[in-house]
């Protein structure tokens, strides 16, 4: 190709490209744009963030309202701090329903797998799959809650145990005890409560996380210091504990291939590997080939994690939280004898009874909110929003704990008070359209109906037959947090003491 025709083709491209942007511009030079704070060249705002950044994004929005934007490196991000706004934002357009894609922190790297990071047709095809075949296998039946009670009656053995000594660490003792229940639905198998080898896992993937947020989370901004300092930058780390959780799960998947009768489907992975070899000859379908065995992994991967780290870390805050108010926990007390007495456990049809419960359930879920960024969404196309430009690519998060402790919305938000969710006189349970813990919209957690099943059961039936206190070494617990994607409590010990069979 001549010099001419070479400089002819790069003008067009360059005024093909400048035409477009012109275009885009002029489209978008009606709206506002978002305000926030000022950035550095390339980095943005990136060392104002710190390592709490949740702590940062609250600063703001006191600063610049209820949405507004900060850029980190190349990333826009919108910070949503309204609770109206983010039921507008992540109900009513499905372009606000994508994830921020982070290629390093895939089950398979650069491909964006599972329920959490998956996208557009991939994201709701199988999630509707999901959910309909979580339904058809007892989701959020009496056949779960039976499951659900099996696993409890081995923990309440524990606590029975060690009765009247500290109990440290109730997160790991809780973790496979509460992911048994959804496992046995998934995979037809349920896992010893002490199994070290996976317990080792599910606190490795935790803790390598966590450290990465200590460090910076450099690597989240700026990926291609992987192929700079790979050991400093976590990306080593990262991969590593990633890789181990493909094994263990790809394992899973590899053995129901090789066992898979389609006459006799006997969890979720059977119907899933079922439906692959029905898409055999459709390269079209989501369920066709190698691809589809890998989405299987990831959703694996996913509702291990989700199911067994979120829920653990919600009870270690209700025993935490119950232990340092003894006043609350007489009061569900109360409620529970006065439901049950001592003669069953405590059932999910007790629900509409235990006004006071529900309430309490409410008050930790907002007290702890255990996800204080929430699940980032993207922008998948560019969008007006109240007057604002919102950028394709942009990455849109809940500021939950802003949210869960907005003065306006709740008034004495630092103090934990399950009463706010009752009614003046104490007798009936009133909701809170500001509460989202488990977030709103398109994209709201698949697992809500499990975990507020399994917090509703966990909770009653242990302060049933345990009345909790703080360790002398825990008396003064201020309730402080350790820093990390998970906000938990950081260490303390509890006493229990049986009040069934003293």
């Amino acid at each position: 190709m001549t010099f001419p025709v070479v400089g002819l083709v790069v003008a067009t491209v360059l005024l093909v490209w400048f035409l477009y942007s012109r275009r885009k511009s002029n489209k978008n030079k009606n709206l506002k744009a978002l305000p926030g704070p000022t950035g550095l060249p390339i980095i943005g705002n990136l060392l104002q963030i710190g390592k709490n950044p949740n702590e940062q994004f609250c600063k703001w929005a006191k600063q610049y309202g209820d949405i507004y934007q900060a850029k980190i490196c190349q990333n826009l991000m919108v910070v949503v701090s309204n609770p109206k706004l983010c039921k507008e934002i992540f109900s009513t357009d499905p372009a606000f329903a994508g994830r921020p894609q982070f290629g390093e922190f895939g089950i398979y790297e650069d491909e964006f797998l599972g329920i959490i990071n998956s996208e557009g047709d991939l994201w709701e095809v199988h999630r509707r799959f999901l959910l309909r075949q979580l339904r058809d296998f007892g989701f959020g039946k009496s056949a779960m809650e039976t499951k659900i009670i099996e696993e409890l009656n081995e923990v309440l053995g524990k606590f029975k145990a060690q009765e009247g000594k500290p109990i440290t660490k109730l997160r790991e003792t809780l973790r496979l005890a509460l992911v048994n229940s959804l496992w046995t639905i998934l995979a037809n198998q349920r896992f010893d409560q002490d199994d070290p080898q996976l317990l080792k896992l599910a606190l490795n993937t935790s803790d390598t996380f966590n450290e990465l947020l200590e460090d910076g989370a450099l690597i989240l901004f700026m990926p291609w210091v992987k192929y700079l300092i790979p050991e400093k930058s976590g990306y080593n780390a990262i991969r590593g504990v990633l890789e181990e959780n493909k094994t263990f799960f790809a394992k899973v998947v590899a053995e129901h291939k090789r066992d898979l009768q389609e006459d006799n489907l006997r969890d979720f992975i059977d119907v899933y590997l079922a439906e692959v070899r029905k898409a055999n000859e459709d390269a079209n379908s989501h369920f066709h080939g190698t691809k589809a065995e890998r989405q299987l992994v990831a959703t694996l991967f996913d509702l291990f994690l989700a199911g067994s780290d979120t829920t653990a870390t919600t009870l270690s805050w209700t025993m935490l939280l119950l232990s340092k108010f003894p006043e609350t926990q007489k009061k569900l007390q109360q409620e529970v004898d006065e439901i049950t007495g001592s003669s069953r456990k405590v059932s999910v049809d007790d629900r509409p009874n235990m006004p006071y419960m529900n309430a309490l359930l409410e008050e930790i879920l907002r007290f702890s909110t255990i996800v204080p960024d929430g699940v980032a969404h993207r922008s998948m196309s560019d969008r007006e929003f109240h007057g604002y430009h919102i950028p394709k690519g942009a990455i849109i998060q809940p500021n939950l704990y802003y949210i869960h402790f907005d003065p306006k919305i709740w008034g004495d938000p630092e103090n934990f008070r399950p009463e706010r969710f009752l009614s003046a006189d104490g007798t009936k349970f009133k909701k809170n359209e500001n509460m989202q813990a488990f977030q709103v919209g398109r994209r709201q957690c698949v697992g809500e109906t499990l975990a507020r099943d399994t917090l509703f059961l966990y909770i009653t039936n242990i302060f049933q037959q345990f009345s909790t206190e703080l360790d002398a070494s825990s008396k003064d617990h201020d309730l402080k947090v350790e820093v990390g994607f998970i906000r938990a409590p950081t260490d303390y010990s509890v006493i229990m003491k049986d009040r069934l069979n003293k």
